[in-house]
């Protein structure tokens, strides 16, 4: 059988790894999976993988490496093939700060001993403290990218009753990319106060109804089963959930469900009369109050509608829609289905500045706050963008530019199973199929 130069494994045993989030099975399997992924034993010499972390988690990837023919070692002073630093001990703000300088100058020892080219592996969990929460794995992963590239994440899925259910494995790489800047210690992100929140797992696997006919026309609709979940939680019978980019509707008819009012806007005129006319199907003689306005999303005033109890969205991830080549393009093309939101220079999805379009959506959702009521909630529905062989944190850095003006809130994981796995970057390096979404919730300030 033949192996690709990277790590010498079949097409076959490529696509185990592929997936962008997982369901833990042990600590053993974690280790072994990752392991087994990033390095290529040979006859000649064993790879060498470093680790940080605790003395029993240490114990464990020694067994570990070794079935798998290798050298573990927490001392680097040797040429290394692949590093694991296991942070998931960390479980408060407190415990962060006091072990982000250790682990920085591990890691930035480690760079000058890491094989070009090959990749660092951090586990760790975003944390709760009491009444505070604080984006750990988010920090550090912005840290670390100013010396290391970003180059991927999964999401590891447990069931936990007392703990985060969600921890992240951080994928970097030495590479030409690499800034070589320096880990920072100083946090990147505010502490934030803590909301009464659902006891839900946060992370849960959904698959949609299949579309309707003038609902496919859209190229990037969410599902109205999505929008109940969280319209449930987080509203009351007869509420108010509005949508400032509401497609074709799923928000209003999927708060039409509950029995909630629903309002919105829509830039493009051909989506909102679709949505319109979905909305009208769903109230018929009932008593609600739902419309969605032809409007630009910067240009809502507080007349346009009441105020909002809980605001619900999922904005343009970036300009990905205009990136010729994408399989699903290819697809909607062959049918004759729009492949962007618009051609209008306004619409946010043809902004082509990846800081630009970062602004003016946080200056969308800065200028909506009049429109929520007091101590709203608000949840975007988004996830980190590859582009052009680059990685952009699009989730954390949204969600780090409005903690200003909102209380960031534990993030949900929605997970999709129902897509074909694709061998990206097979023989060269390693690209995941991104198949979760980030939920990130917010309390108005």
């Amino acid at each position: 059988m033949i192996k690709n130069k990277f790590n010498r494994l079949s097409s076959k045993e490529w696509l185990l790894f592929q997936k962008s989030w997982t369901i833990w099975e042990s600590d053993e399997k974690l280790y072994a999976d990752n392991i087994c992924f990033f390095t290529k034993p040979e006859e000649e010499k064993k790879s060498v993988v470093a680790f940080w972390g605790q003395e029993e988690s240490y114990s464990l990837a020694q067994v570990v490496a070794q079935h798998h023919d290798c050298w573990i070692t927490k001392e680097c002073s040797s040429q290394v093939q692949f590093a694991i630093a296991d942070c998931r001990f960390i479980r408060t703000l407190e415990e962060y700060v006091a072990h982000k300088s250790a682990l920085k100058a591990w890691l930035e020892n480690l760079f000058e001993l890491l094989e070009h080219r090959r990749f660092v592996c951090i586990l760790i969990s975003n944390v709760f403290s009491g009444v505070q929460y604080f984006p750990a794995a988010w920090d550090l992963a912005l840290s670390v990218s100013a010396h290391f590239s970003l180059k991927d994440e999964k999401i590891i899925c447990f069931h936990s009753d007392n703990l985060p259910d969600t921890c992240y494995a951080l994928y970097f790489r030495k590479d030409e990319e690499s800034a070589q800047k320096g880990i920072s210690e100083e946090l990147l992100f505010q502490p934030s106060i803590l909301f009464p929140f659902p006891s839900t797992p946060h992370w849960f696997i959904l698959k949609p109804a299949p579309r309707k006919k003038n609902e496919i026309l859209h190229p990037a609709k969410y599902p109205e089963e999505l929008v109940m979940k969280f319209v449930e939680s987080f509203t009351q019978k007869e509420d108010i959930v509005f949508d400032p980019m509401s497609g074709t509707g799923s928000t209003q008819v999927g708060a039409i469900r509950l029995r909630r009012n629903a309002y919105g806007t829509e830039l493009n005129e051909f989506f909102a009369k679709i949505a319109n006319e979905r909305i009208q199907a769903e109230i018929k003689n009932a008593s609600f109050q739902a419309k969605v306005l032809v409007k630009d999303a910067r240009k809502i005033q507080s007349v346009d509608f009441p105020m909002a109890h809980y605001m619900l969205t999922s904005p343009p991830y970036w300009d990905m829609l205009n990136m010729k080549g994408a399989e699903n393009q290819q697809k909607r093309k062959q049918k004759g289905l729009p492949l962007n939101y618009s051609d209008a220079a306004e619409d946010l999805g043809n902004i082509s500045e990846y800081e630009k379009f970062l602004t003016e959506l946080v200056a969308i959702y800065k200028n909506l706050l009049p429109m929520l009521q007091p101590m709203a909630r608000f949840t975007v529905v988004v996830k980190n963008i590859k582009k052009k062989g680059k990685n952009y944190p699009f989730a954390w850095d949204l969600a780090k530019l409005l903690s200003p003006y909102f209380h960031l809130q534990p993030e949900m994981f929605w997970l999709q199973d129902d897509l074909s796995i694709a061998p990206y970057g097979y023989g060269n390096t390693w690209v995941s199929n991104t198949f979760h979404q980030y939920c990130l919730h917010f309390v108005k300030k």
